[in-house]
């Protein structure tokens, strides 16, 4: 029987590189989907010193950009063929304003109209047999965000680093609801769903407004660094998402620890927008309309 594969986006490195380890463990070929080649292929030899005789494949991807996308689809479907497993991890957070070669909000871009176009664009190459599954990555910050359904792409209102953070993961968690009530209306095996990694040590906290600023508060993040979870153990819950054997599609799942920010992984608390029906199919329409790409419509 073939090994089942996976594709990870941001796999070269935080929790995109814990969830790859996993999943090699487990005996997947994980495919790195990663957009820096030379960082990917350091990420890949460090994967294959931890699980050794690993099945790992790098192929660039940039989630940001629609061109690198559709590239990836047809790179993918030369080399591999065939999908299993898709984790929609490649973020950014809190960034400085900027767009990409589309126009496009660079967070909303990349955290959130990336993983819609590829999901789309990876749909049709899923295998028909197992249990084939879309896990996206959320975040504990989307409980403060809101979905604005006519401002997306921030034309409108003044740009805010940590609300454009916030609504792009609300956005992928709409998204994802959205995303298996129309696989299981369209009878694909395909099931979808999502899951947060808590607080992770992980390479987000280089964004500018992530770092402390002023000497008390740096000497708190060194004080409280050790104390938050790696990226192994924050990969925990997305692990579950896709390998657990009585998870369903639609499930959100995080850390049940303290306000989860990190412990064993169970159900994880919703913002209430996620589940609006009205919302989703709005956000679909629009995702559709500026990704250029079209599925289960």
């Amino acid at each position: 029987m073939p090994h089942k594969t996976a594709v990870v986006t941001g796999a070269n490195s935080g929790l995109g590189f814990g969830i790859s380890c996993a999943l090699a463990e487990r005996g997947y070929q994980v495919i790195m989907a990663c957009r820096n080649l030379q960082k990917a292929a350091d990420a890949k030899q460090q994967l294959l010193t931890r699980v050794p005789g690993a099945n790992a494949l790098v192929i660039q991807l940039d989630v940001s950009d629609l061109k690198s996308i559709a590239a990836f689809g047809e790179q993918f479907k030369a080399q591999v063929g065939a999908l299993d497993l898709l984790i929609n991890n490649a973020g950014i957070v809190a960034m400085p304003f900027e767009r990409n070669s589309q126009g496009h909000e660079m967070q909303f871009a990349t955290n959130y109209l990336g993983a819609f176009a590829l999901t789309g664009t990876m749909l049709p190459l899923f295998r028909d047999s197992g249990s084939p599954r879309i896990v996206n990555i959320g975040s504990l910050a989307h409980r403060f965000g809101k979905l604005v359904l006519d401002d997306l792409n921030w034309e409108k209102e003044e740009y805010n680093e940590w609300q454009g953070y916030a609504r792009s993961k609300v956005a992928m968690l709409t998204f994802t609801l959205e995303l298996d009530r129309r696989l299981k209306a369209a009878g694909s095996p395909v099931t979808a769903l999502a899951a947060h990694p808590g607080f992770a040590n992980t390479n987000a906290g280089n964004s500018p407004s992530v770092a402390p600023k002023g000497p008390i508060r740096r000497k708190m993040q060194t004080i409280l660094t050790p104390l938050i979870p790696t990226a192994d153990a924050a990969a925990r819950s997305a692990l579950l998402a896709a390998c657990g054997d009585s998870v369903q599609g639609g499930d959100y799942y995080g850390p049940r620890g303290l306000f989860e920010i990190g412990g064993k992984p169970g159900k994880a608390k919703l913002n209430p927008q996620c589940r609006d029906e009205v919302a989703a199919k709005q956000l679909w329409n629009i995702s559709e309309s500026l990704s250029g790409v079209a599925y289960l419509s």
